[in-house]
């Protein structure tokens, strides 16, 4: 068994700026995003990547050909939702790696907490097998969560 896969290598300094720095972020979010609930998500949903290159490619006309551009859109806003667009699609880019990196070292931490867990549980068994006060009481604590799997009589086939 493996034990330590990881160590905390982030100081307090560092933790106090990630949270800061996150709670700088959901300042602005909340105040400023939609939060777009079951149905809403629905109806919006997302366009596909075909779809994206059809407003790629009509942005390029547009901006090719300004002639073209019928007057019942609003091509300020079009180039604004665009250029947003492309900004969220970057941020959820980096929160998808870092959403990685902070799960990935979450998962390592749990692994050596479960494996040193499972070291005491094992050891507070032997103590508590070599008769050591309070072993009996701790190991109690802790065998409630392993599950023990009764033996029952198989049944005659007959």
């Amino acid at each position: 068994m493996e034990q330590n896969v990881i160590t905390d290598l982030l100081t307090e300094e560092e933790k106090k700026t990630i949270q800061k720095a996150l709670n700088d972020i959901i300042g602005i979010v909340d105040s400023k995003l939609p939060d777009l609930k079951g149905s809403d998500r629905r109806y919006y949903g997302s366009i596909n990547e075909q779809n994206k290159l059809l407003v790629n490619k009509a942005r390029e006309v547009v901006k090719l050909n300004p002639q073209l551009a019928p007057a019942e859109v609003d091509w300020v806003e079009f180039e604004k939702d665009y250029l947003a667009r492309h900004f969220y699609e970057d941020v959820l880019l980096l929160l998808t790696n870092i959403t990685s990196r902070v799960e990935s070292a979450k998962m390592m931490h749990d692994y050596d907490n479960y494996n040193d867990s499972l070291v005491l549980y094992n050891y507070i068994d032997f103590k508590r097998r070599s008769a050591t006060p309070g072993a009996e009481s701790s190991y109690n604590a802790l065998r409630e969560f392993f599950s023990r799997s009764r033996k029952t009589d198989k049944p005659d086939n007959n």
